[in-house]
């Protein structure tokens, strides 16, 4: 008990020297920005929970691929554990840990792999497990206040999952409240940029564009809805009428 006692303020120094490059702050916003998200993976994940390791910058080894991933360990626990998230698969973000030199996010349960995990080798690397998978984001150094930036970390994440739904999140984000509500309510209103109709309204029926000037390009989109014909017009990116037929 003794031992124990004198272990703990030790533990505790430990613990708080391997956060001393990140603020709690934006630790904080990290956890804000991702959890409960949905991303989407762009190849199947092993229902491991240990996690796989994808490396920021890894060393020069013919093993890793551009993206910083081992496939031959990959494949490895795909055959071993099973597919605990499924290329192309939306799944939400379900728990995020930030360690001195990683982070780690789980997707859809982080890959405990409930049920069935003794038979996951005999069914093959196609087999779907329960739970989820897990990503460990491996920086090799201590993680810094830049690390944690939404753009930095998205751009790390985006090797593997698509993080479009996230990213629209944070264009919303900073958009005034006025372009926000118009967005909410499916409305097309002047002064919108692209992006801004894009998600209003999604793709638009048709497109005209308007080349003859190289220095006011010109653009008209088209929508049918709800029986009408709306025509939006844009100059120099934005939105400057909109016409309902």
């Amino acid at each position: 008990m003794r031992l124990l006692l004198r272990c703990l303020p030790v533990c505790l120094v430990l613990t708080t020297l391997s956060y001393a490059s990140t603020s709690k702050a934006g630790r904080a916003a990290l956890d804000q920005l991702l959890l409960g998200k949905d991303v989407r993976a762009l190849l199947d994940m092993p229902a491991y929970k240990d996690g796989i390791d994808i490396y920021n910058a890894p060393k020069s080894e013919k093993r890793f691929d551009d993206r910083g991933i081992d496939l031959k360990e990959m494949s490895k626990y795909l055959k071993e554990k099973g597919v605990g998230v499924e290329r192309n698969e939306w799944v939400p973000i379900t728990e995020l840990k930030i360690d001195s030199d990683r982070i780690e996010v789980h997707l859809a349960g982080g890959g405990e792999g409930r049920g069935d995990s003794k038979n996951a080798a005999k069914k093959g690397a196609g087999y779907k497990r329960a739970g989820g998978s897990r990503i460990n984001f491996r920086y090799g150094r201590e993680l810094t206040e830049a690390d944690l930036e939404p753009a930095a970390f998205l751009s790390f994440l985006s090797r593997v999952l698509d993080t479009s739904r996230i990213n629209q999140t944070l264009t919303l984000q900073a958009m005034p409240e006025s372009d926000r509500k118009a967005i909410a309510d499916k409305k097309i209103i002047e002064g919108m940029t692209y992006q801004m109709v894009l998600l209003s309204s999604g793709d638009p029926d048709q497109k005209k564009v308007d080349d003859s000037n190289e220095d006011d390009l010109k653009e008209t989109w088209y929508y049918l809805k709800d029986g009408h014909r709306l025509v939006v017009r844009f100059a120099s990116g934005k939105v400057t009428k909109v016409q309902t037929y």
